[in-house]
């Protein structure tokens, strides 16, 4: 098999050897065909690499240390096939190989002849085939294995086929198991140690306990199916009696009392219904007892919260530490004025701080004594803790039963009306129960005590840390720094404030002085320009005038006029010259006088710079007082510290004292321990019998539940009551089976047990039956009696109703009686009105009885019809009195014939129960004996634990008398330890008073001398802002004045360059109007000498008539142009005029305003 090579062909011929042939088909294929999923296969390819020989012989050792040197020797092995040191020569498949057996079936091996067997039809372990033999002749390589056949298998261990990303995934792969294994191997260690003694004693206890509750948990789930299965026969019967009364109701056309039996029954399945739901919740409520649990996990988170709490605020108060040096350091950075001083100080400061940290090293080591103390304080706290755990169990127990309780009551809600018996000894139960809930609120209050105590005693260890912490920090040399930087700092502000004073003063002065000679220079420039102005209008205003004159005068004169013109324009031009080199130096005063301003505005800031130090020295002046009252404070809490740490004093003794009480308390506990033990028995005991009681509570309401269909049954009948009684029967049965099976079950004392609390059991549930029945049978009677009493009620009503009628006929002849009277009045009335004829007063008389008698009628009128009403309402109600007792009659008569009924059954019932309640008795005598062998040996078992108890007890007083000496010792240290810091304290009160004083005394100097300061520094500055304010409001109004001043300048040349161009304009047009009328004159002269010549050259004489011209359109239109471009230019000048008009108005209000002659102005308004 192994040398078999089988050859691939390159057509499909087919093997025609076989019988097995199909279609054959000839067509040729090519030798390779491409893969479906080409474009995969290279991407999945774009990052492999080929392996290498040579990286696969390489020994490269494993980096990390294995976890056993089984490993290692596995590890080993397993690189040693991945790595190639094995023969790295292609190894031929097991299934190949000679001797191999298939896994399935024992088969011959398969030949080379019949590859297409049953061997190789199918691979093994999802191998490929091997490539089907053919009869072709011409024969190409075979192909290479594929990686998506499985032939590149990682679990072969050919590592020279693999590439180096999937032996990197391989190695990684190998990582992960060693890493499985060595945590099995890890788990195996832990159990191996598991295995010993102790790991077995308390897997014991744990076993027993686990199988314990299993067991207790089984019976609960028991009871409770048996409870739900007992609910669902009765849910059964009752919707089968339901079923039977709708079959009955269709039968017999049931009435409305049917009916209401319906209602009934629906109800009381209902009601069952309820209870079986209520009975779920109960036992959703016992499984959610493991959220208390999470409970006390989340108070212990609590509880390290706080400590986390405590260890920040330890951290906070080392901040607070680092920052108040930081502020020193910064305080004495920002004070000192000298670089050579500061760094002296520095030096000092250093030198302060190191003695300052070998204080804190003393002190901390003062600490460290205290918390030595307290460690100690936390180990007598971690034994009360000890005490406290087994408190919490008996909580815990207790909060089981309370638990218990609850349900208890909620059972008890739900059928207090059917056993009264129960109720009883749920009461004596409770009052167990408050007892024991009593002893453990003594307990709970005597851990309350120790816990407030602990809890002060945590406070004053704090107390005294914090103290400790702050005698460190406020030590007497930082105040003596302080008091230093104090008196530099005030001398550094005398000096600035006396230079800042200087200066202010000279800059006061250059300020006066540049602003004279600034005011003087500018009358001066305004005093120049304004003749300088004048100087040249004059000038313009003859050069016009000589222009003007010049034109008017003719051709003769033009030259004259040019020459003039030529030499005004010299002289103007050398004018222009001499005031350009004037308006030059002008300009450059103008300069200097603005560089002094720069230079006021310089001195302006320098004095604001100067003020604003000032205010910055007041500042930090302020700052040092603000570091005064601190440290003045400090000194204030320091003495605060000394009245706590006496009041400490006090509060150790007194805790002292509670230590001594506690330990009092202590031995007092053993005795409550004792007591608790008891407790817990009787706990155990009153458990299994609340136990008990529910199981009988549950059959009781069980039977109940029968009896009360029992009792609806015999309300319907006799033939039911007959059912009844067999049913009766029945349970008798049942219970003498009961009872032989409990005299089969008393083989041994457990089962004896369980037999007797069962017949106790039995023998309770049937004295609760009689006292059941005798309770319906008092609750029958006093029923009875209750309608008896409703009886008698409705007899007094009907008396009353008899009373009600004689009221009625008493009301009647009162009525008749009013009637006469008023029949009696009104025959009066007509007899008055008869004897109207006497005098006047008596008529007045009359008149006032007959209002009188009015009145008395309407109020008799009025009560009549209220008594009519009164006796209709009684009448009415005697009718609904009658009705009402007819129907209570009959009704008590109804129920008086049932409750008889019931009661001759319910005698009966009682007298079968006495019977078997004697033969129980009988049993129980038996069982109560073999219960007092039972309760020996429990007492012997008791006395063994009391002994071991009161070992445990010696050991403790052992420790606790250890831990009282230890205390001693750590008194007697930490009052040597006070000793010593009263005396220091006592010599840095008196040093820190003294240069208290001293300090106080040099404050109020320095208060004075900085009032002063101030002061005379707020009238400098006042007077400064006054002179500031004055200098801004003259400038502002030079500003404003000088704006309009340029405003009118502005106006003025515009004016002038308008009245200029136009006066151009004008001299161009007249000078082109005359050159052309002199050509045009000209040119006639020359036309009419020529014509005179021709005419005299012809002897003509012309004619002396002179002819008129004709007027043309021609020159109507250039008149017309003339006009439209004289109004033109009448507008455009008319603005110039509204200027012109403008400066005139403003010349005359300087005028008036400076009284100077209108000389100067009058040459500008022409």
């Amino acid at each position: 098999m192994a040398n078999f090579l089988p050859e691939t062909p390159r057509t499909d011929v087919g093997d025609a050897t076989r019988f097995t042939q199909h279609d054959l088909s000839f067509s040729r294929e090519e030798s390779f065909q491409a893969p479906a999923g080409r474009d995969e296969l290279f991407k999945k390819m774009s990052g492999a690499r080929t392996p290498r020989n040579p990286l696969a012989t390489m020994r490269n050792p494993n980096a990390k240390n294995e976890f056993t040197p089984m490993l290692k020797s596995a590890t080993a092995n397993r690189t040693r096939q991945v790595s190639g040191l094995l023969p790295g020569k292609m190894t031929t498949p097991a299934a190949l190989k000679n001797g191999f057996r298939m896994s399935d079936s024992p088969l011959p091996e398969a030949s080379s002849l019949d590859v297409q067997s049953s061997s190789f039809d199918h691979s093994i372990d999802g191998r490929t085939q091997l490539p089907d033999p053919n009869s072709s002749e011409m024969s190409t390589p075979m192909a290479l294995p594929r990686r998506a056949d499985g032939e590149l298998d990682m679990g072969n261990g050919n590592g020279n086929v693999l590439t180096l990303r999937e032996q990197e995934a391989r190695l990684e792969q190998i990582d992960k198991e060693n890493f499985g294994l060595k945590l099995k191997i890890h788990f195996l260690e832990e159990n191996l140690k598991k295995m010993g003694p102790e790991f077995n004693v308390r897997t014991m206890e744990e076993n027993v306990n686990l199988k314990s509750e299993k067991v207790t948990m089984s019976r609960d789930i028991k009871q409770y199916s048996k409870d739900l299965k007992a609910a669902e026969r009765e849910l059964e019967n009752y919707k089968q009696q339901l079923r039977d009364y709708a079959e009955k109701v269709k039968k017999r056309h049931a009435d409305a009392g049917m009916c209401e039996e319906m209602d009934e029954l629906r109800r009381l399945a209902e009601e069952r219904a309820a209870e079986i739901e209520r009975l779920e919740d109960k036992l959703e409520e016992v499984r959610s007892a493991e959220d208390e649990l999470e409970k006390v996990s989340a108070e212990l988170e609590n509880a390290q919260a706080e400590c986390a709490r405590r260890d920040q605020l330890l951290d906070e108060h080392e901040d607070q530490i680092e920052e108040l040096e930081n502020k020193l350091k910064n305080s004495q950075g920002s004070s000192s004025a000298d670089i050579e001083e500061k760094d002296r100080q520095l030096r000092e400061q250093a030198e302060r701080i190191a003695d300052l940290e070998r204080s804190e090293r003393e002190l901390r080591q003062q600490a460290d004594r205290v918390i030595e103390l307290e460690q100690e304080n936390r180990q007598l706290s971690e034994q009360v803790a000890e005490i406290a755990t087994l408190e919490e169990q008996n909580r815990r127990l207790q909060k089981e039963a309370d638990r218990v309780i609850d349900l208890e009551r909620q059972l008890h809600s739900a059928t207090n009306t059917r056993d009264d018996d129960a109720a009883e000894k749920e009461r004596q139960l409770q009052a167990r129960i408050m007892q024991i809930e009593e002893q453990n609120e003594k307990i709970e209050d005597l851990e309350e005590q120790l816990r407030s105590i602990e809890r002060t005693k945590e406070a004053e260890i704090e107390k005294l840390q914090d103290k400790l912490d702050a005698a460190a920090n406020g030590n007497d040399q930082e105040i003596r720094e302080l008091e230093q930087q104090l008196d530099e700092a005030e001398r550094e502000l005398e000096a600035a404030e006396t230079q800042k004073r200087h200066e202010v003063a000279l800059a006061e002065e250059r300020m006066r002085t540049l602003e004279r000679e600034k005011d003087a220079d500018i009358k001066e420039l305004q005093r120049r320009m304004h003749t300088i102005q004048t100087e040249k209008d004059a000038e313009l205003d003859a050069l016009h005038e000589r222009v003007q004159l010049a034109e008017s005068k003719g051709d003769n004169q033009v030259q004259l006029a040019r020459q003039s013109a030529h030499d005004a324009q010299q002289k103007v031009v050398d004018v222009t010259r001499e005031k350009g080199v004037e308006i030059e130096l002008l300009q450059s005063r103008v300069d200097a006088a603005e560089s002094r301003a720069d230079e006021l505005e310089d001195y302006r800031r320098q004095f604001q710079d100067s003020m604003q130090q000032i205010n910055r020295l007041q500042r930090d002046a302020s700052e040092y007082e603000q570091q005064l009252q601190q440290l003045r404070q400090a000194v204030i809490q320091k003495d605060r510290d000394l009245g706590e740490l006496n009041t400490l004093r006090r509060e150790r003794d007194d805790a002292t004292q509670e230590i001594q009480g506690l330990r009092s308390t202590l031995t007092s506990k053993g005795s409550q321990s004792d007591a608790l033990n008891k407790a817990m028995q009787e706990r155990d005991t009153l458990s299994r019998e609340l136990n008990d009681l529910r199981r009988e509570r549950d059959n009781l309401s069980s039977k109940m539940a029968d009896k009360d269909a029992q009792v609806d049954r015999l309300n319907k009948g006799n033939n039911d009551r007959d059912a009844l009684v067999a049913a009766l029967r029945q349970e008798r049965d049942d219970v003498e089976r009961e009872m032989r099976n409990l005299r089969l079950t008393m083989s041994s004392k457990d089962t004896q047990i369980e037999a007797l609390q069962k017949v106790t059991r039995e023998r309770d549930a049937l004295s609760r039956d009689l006292s059941s029945l005798q309770s319906t049978l008092q609750a029958r009677e006093h029923d009875v009696t209750a309608f008896q009493k409703k009886i008698d009620a409705q007899e007094e009503a009907l008396d009353e109703l008899r009373r009600l009628k004689n009221d009625l006929n008493d009301r009647t002849r009162e009525l008749e009686m009013v009637r006469k009277t008023v029949s009696e009045r009104d025959a009066e009335l007509d007899a008055m009105r008869n004897h109207a004829d006497e005098p006047d007063t008596q008529i007045d008389v009359m008149q006032d009885l007959v209002r009188k008698r009015d009145d008395e009628l309407e109020a008799l009128r009025e009560e009549i019809n209220a008594q009519r009403s009164q006796v209709e309402a009684i009448q009415h109600l005697a009718e609904e009195r009658l009705e009402a007792l007819e129907e209570l009659r009959d009704s008590a008569n109804r129920q008086k014939q049932e409750y008889e009924d019931e009661l001759e059954v319910l005698q009966e019932d009682a007298d079968e129960v006495l019977e078997e309640k004697a033969s129980l008795e009988e049993k129980i005598t038996v069982l109560e004996s073999m219960l007092r062998e039972k309760e020996n040996q429990v007492s012997s078992a008791q006395s063994e634990s009391r002994t071991s108890q009161r070992e445990e007890k010696a050991a403790l007083e052992n420790k606790l008398y250890d831990l009282e000496a230890r205390l001693r010792e750590k008194d007697s240290q930490h009052r040597k330890i006070q000793n010593e810091m009263k005396a220091t304290q006592r010599d840095e009160r008196t040093s820190l008073e003294r240069e208290v004083r001293d300090l106080e005394s040099r404050l109020r100097e320095k208060e004075s001398q900085l009032r002063l300061l101030q002061a005379s520094a707020k009238a400098v500055q006042q007077k400064a802002q006054h002179e500031a304010y004055d200098l801004d409001a003259q400038s502002q109004a030079l500003e404003k004045r000088h704006v309009k001043e340029i405003n009118g300048l502005a106006k003025q040349i515009q004016f002038l360059r308008a009245r200029c161009a136009r006066a151009e304009s004008f001299r161009q047009a007249l000078g082109y109007q005359k050159s052309f009328f002199l050509m045009q004159i000209q040119t006639y002269n020359e036309c009419n000498q020529e014509d005179l010549n021709l005419i005299s050259q012809m002897g003509i004489t012309p004619d002396i008539t002179v002819h008129e011209r004709r007027p043309k359109l021609k020159s109507a239109a250039l008149v017309v142009i003339a006009a439209l471009r004289m109004q033109k230019l009448s507008e455009g000048w008319a603005q110039n005029r509204k200027i012109h008009e403008q400066l005139k108005q403003k010349l005359e209000s300087m005028r008036r305003l400076s009284g100077k002659r209108p000389g100067a102005g009058s040459r500008i308004a022409r």
